[in-house]
């Protein structure tokens, strides 16, 4: 994953200024640029045509105020936010989309219907989503990983994110309890001491870009093991290890709909209390 150029989905309320101030904040410890993306009703057919010579938009601006600061954009686009958010991250070669995710009861949760959780359903870039008034620091990023080759994917992902912002990088995989197999009595399967293991090889060959949270199952692993529900378990480690974000993959497609109901990974993201970056599967 790269951070040279970050797409912040921006509007007027508090979450498109909680996600423009997180873009800033990563755009400057990654000396990338930022495009501040709003998307507006459906236009005339004619400013569709203007736009569609400019892949950052006729009403783009762009600004430096100083070599410590990032270029900024400025970009409108058309349409329907869940999808042209996607689509302008990817034509733009934007290596991350940040949201801002609205706070929901858990009745509200129940059904959903926002901006946030379509583009992360449809985009095939990395998104970060944050919660509107809550600290946008960087300090300990957590990684969710199920063992699988495609989960290897996240990890890459939160070693970038973690390098890019100097912290803390913690890696977690949870056993669901199950009748009759070892893991269900609180001993590691033979699926989490392999990940054990690769995550220990990576450990040893990287070049020390990234700081481990080396405080897993063995006392000195990379890899930290729960049992239990995912959803729950996944959510108790990110509040115990104080996690600034958290990292899951996510498969995308799908309608919208009842969340509860929903992958882990979409129930993971709207339940969160800190951020959360889905890693498209």
């Amino acid at each position: 994953m790269q951070l040279n150029h970050i797409v912040a989905a921006v509007d007027r309320s508090e979450e498109g200024r909680s996600a423009l101030e997180a873009a800033f904040r990563l755009a400057v410890r990654s000396r990338g640029e930022i495009t501040a993306l709003r998307v507006e009703p459906p236009a005339s057919v004619t400013h569709q045509a203007d736009y569609a010579l400019d892949p950052l938009g006729s009403n783009t601006s762009s600004k430096r105020a100083d070599s410590q600061t990032p270029v900024y954009r400025k970009a409108i686009r058309y349409g329907l936010p869940g999808v042209e958010i996607g689509r302008f991250a990817e034509e733009s070669g934007a290596g991350l989309v940040v949201l801002g995710r609205k706070q929901r009861s858990t009745t509200q949760r129940l059904l959903l219907g926002d901006t946030a959780d379509e583009t992360v359903r449809r985009s095939q870039v990395p998104c970060l989503s944050v919660r509107a008034g809550t600290s946008q620091e960087f300090t300990t990023v957590l990684a969710a990983l199920d063992g699988s080759p495609r989960g290897m994917a996240v990890l890459l992902a939160a070693l970038d994110l973690s390098r890019c912002t100097q912290s803390f990088l913690r890696v977690l995989t949870v056993e669901p309890h199950v009748a009759g197999e070892p893991g269900g009595a609180g001993l590691p399967t033979t699926r989490s001491c392999r990940l054990a293991q690769a995550l220990d090889q990576i450990y040893l060959d990287q070049d020390s870009g990234a700081t481990w949270s080396r405080s897993g199952a063995s006392g000195d692993s990379a890899l930290v093991i729960r049992h239990g529900q995912i959803v729950d378990e996944i959510l108790a480690e990110a509040v115990a290890c104080g996690a600034s974000v958290l990292v899951i993959g996510y498969r995308r497609g799908g309608p919208a709909g009842v969340i509860e109901g929903s992958s882990v990974a979409r129930r993971v993201l709207h339940q969160a209390e800190c951020a959360v970056m889905t890693v498209p599967l």
